[in-house]
């Protein structure tokens, strides 16, 4: 509850113009070298520059990485799925079965283990992927910020190091 408190507070008290915030004289300090600091304040301002854009898509930021991964490994675990993303088991069932009221997924439980969830796309779903693809495909002009795109490929091959993605793929789910 206090982290959706905080999460209002942010959203609300947030500037369009991040340089209007240091005319009132306020330093960053060592807040300018710490990582979690650096990368809420770039998504602070990705999402604002996804909601001036004014653009409708049937899908959030989270529910597009969700659906996309589905995608990307169909058969995949739900558990899986929830660790990789770090979403609590909890919050990954609510948004499975709301995907699945949707109609965007499918569920399967195997024979051999109940435990188990696997998940895979409908068509609906490729359908809603397609339409937030041009938000939140990667490629969107607002993930750049104020970075020229050698620079933005720079930004998340480190990136990609840092979360440890940097890694080949797996060939099979």
């Amino acid at each position: 509850m206090a982290q959706d408190a905080g999460e209002s507070m942010l959203h609300v008290a947030r500037s369009a113009d991040p340089m209007a915030v240091q005319d009132d004289g306020l330093r960053y300090g060592a807040l300018r070298h710490n990582t979690g600091f650096l990368l809420r304040m770039c998504w602070l301002q990705v999402s604002a520059k996804l909601e001036e854009s004014g653009q409708s898509v049937s899908l959030s930021a989270p529910e597009y990485t969700i659906l996309r991964m589905i995608a990307q490994t169909p058969g995949v675990r739900q558990g899986h799925l929830a660790q990789a993303l770090y979403i609590k088991p909890a919050a990954m069932t609510r948004v499975i079965r709301t995907f699945e009221d949707r109609a965007l997924i499918a569920r399967e439980i195997p024979d051999g283990d109940r435990r188990t969830v696997r998940l895979s796309i409908l068509p609906a779903g490729e359908q809603a992927l397609e339409q937030a693809f041009s938000l939140f495909g990667g490629a969107a002009e607002h993930e750049r910020g104020a970075l020229d795109p050698a620079e933005q490929l720079e930004l998340n091959r480190l990136l990609r190091k840092f979360c440890g993605l940097d890694l080949p793929e797996p060939d099979g789910p």
